[in-house]
């Protein structure tokens, strides 16, 4: 992990981009970032034509939110409060010489805690931490032809260590362009989600780690 961030410091610091944002102390820091995904699959044919007479598709989307608001307690270094939510929602129906389905599963996860940014002097080059605590929630629907409605919700705590290092490309005294990378490390405890050699249910820990890239915009609120 440590070889990892010290290669992300080391790539950032050798761009040659002069920032100029406000980050003097006394200024706040608005960031934020978004994405949205979305695709639709089918079944258009198959060779032989008639080994399934079938008609089926696949939907799936997905939304992210982050933001950040931090206050610049000195220069340079802003103290804040970060908030992540990411949706999830996949639908798959499918239908067959009078039968059909219909299977809809969606993940929401929902993250909040305090964030910590430094700004090395004017370069732009930036370092980020932040803890964040939520939880993550699913629910999974299905409906079949002559069958009733199953539908089964649940919720998991979770929490998240977050690495990362960016870049202030100042398109304005209070407006940056901030592509970013960084190191996740979050942990999901599922409820009764494991049964132990005895029979007995266990509380189920996900430990997960990996690397993140960012595109976001910050706005820079002088005194």
């Amino acid at each position: 992990m440590k070889k990892i961030f010290t290669i992300m410091c080391v790539t950032l610091l050798s761009v040659g981009v002069f920032a100029q944002a406000e980050t003097e102390a006394g200024t706040f820091l608005l960031s934020g970032a978004t994405g949205f995904d979305f695709a639709s699959q089918g079944v258009t044919g198959m060779d032989p034509s008639d080994a399934w007479d079938d008609d089926n598709s696949l939907k799936s989307s997905s939304m992210e939110i982050k933001l950040m608001g931090a206050y610049f307690v000195a220069d340079g270094l802003a103290i804040g409060l970060m908030f992540s939510n990411k949706s999830e929602s996949t639908t798959q129906e499918d239908s067959n010489s009078g039968y059909s389905s219909l299977d809809k599963s969606t993940e929401s996860t929902m993250v909040i805690g305090p964030s910590v940014r430094y700004y090395f002097g004017e370069s732009g080059v930036w370092l980020q931490t932040a803890y964040g605590f939520g939880s993550t929630s699913t629910s999974n629907k299905s409906e079949s032809t002559g069958n009733p409605t199953v539908t089964v919700d649940d919720s998991s705590p979770m929490s998240i260590l977050q690495f990362g290092a960016g870049y202030a490309i100042s398109l304005s005294d209070n407006i940056s362009l901030n592509p970013s990378v960084g190191y996740a490390m979050s942990s999901v405890t599922i409820e009764d989600g494991y049964m132990n050699s005895s029979g007995n249910l266990e509380d189920l820990k996900i430990n997960m780690s990996g690397m993140t890239f960012n595109l976001g915009i910050a706005l820079h609120l002088g005194r």
